[in-house]
């Protein structure tokens, strides 16, 4: 017989709902004007240069072969312009909503583990572009979320996610190189004396020039024409901690002042 049987075992406090985590709401992003517009529009572009393009090289028989091509990539951005519609982004002061036609996704800042950017890119007969499309959060627990940026100052949203999420780590990082400590980022190992991708291996005083642009931190050896490799900013978690982590110990730096502002 227990000595005290009136006693019940203390229950754990629950955790309080996400609503009350989340704090105070600081803005609303809704979804941006023509937004849908634009994706159309580009669908329409990509369907008028493969068509040309076809009918150029091949003439008609090109242009028959490189229609269904054009069709395909008009209907995958017309399809991402009618997923967005009715997307609202709730930005709290310890987390967010993201508010779709299916319902809503609440998202708190302390519970995620990994950031990874969702990056879009676009190549046109006037260059490459590449846009910053969403933020992936892996929280804790495994779950993961997407946090879509294309919405009224979007750039608040990735730039509050990123500080909160990603910049308490990177004085955390700094340290542990300092004190001789192996950091990984995916595919990629960085210490104090070099960086590693895969299998390759350089010292930082090796290299000739870090140059961080469009979407990916490109590392040259020996001269500054072709890269010796390059780090897509997608495939690395924390890619504003691995770029600032980077380019402090590269001898050289050079990069554009758009993807400057998200890794600086």
């Amino acid at each position: 017989m227990q000595p005290h049987p009136f006693r019940q075992p203390a229950e754990r406090p629950a955790a309080p709902p996400e609503e009350q985590r989340l704090g105070r709401l600081r803005s609303v992003h809704g979804q941006r004007r023509h937004a849908a517009l634009f994706h159309v529009a580009r669908g329409a572009l990509l369907l008028l240069f493969t068509s040309i393009i076809g009918a150029v090289i091949a003439g008609w028989q090109g242009f028959c072969l490189s229609l269904p091509f054009g069709i395909a990539g008009f209907a995958v951005l017309a399809a991402a312009a009618l997923r967005h519609r009715g997307l609202r982004i709730e930005l709290y002061e310890h987390g967010l909503v993201v508010a779709r036609r299916e319902g809503l996704e609440a998202v708190v800042f302390d519970d995620v583990d990994e950031v990874w950017f969702d990056l879009d890119r676009s190549s046109t007969p006037f260059g490459r572009f590449v846009f910053l499309r969403a933020i992936r959060l892996v929280e804790h627990s495994g779950q993961r979320r997407t946090v879509p940026v294309e919405v009224a100052d979007g750039q608040e949203v990735a730039r509050r996610v990123l500080q909160c999420c990603s910049r308490p780590l990177l004085d955390e990082a700094r340290s542990a190189v300092k004190e001789g400590g192996v950091l990984t980022f995916g595919p990629v190992r960085l210490d104090a004396e070099g960086i590693a991708i895969r299998e390759l291996r350089v010292a930082w005083g090796e290299l000739s020039l870090v140059r961080l642009q469009s979407g990916r931190v490109a590392l040259f050896r020996g001269q500054t024409v072709f890269p010796w490799r390059t780090v897509d900013l997608d495939s690395v978690p924390h890619p504003t901690v691995f770029a600032r982590l980077v380019t402090e110990r590269a001898p050289r730096v050079e990069h554009d002042e758009v993807w400057a502002a998200w890794t600086g």
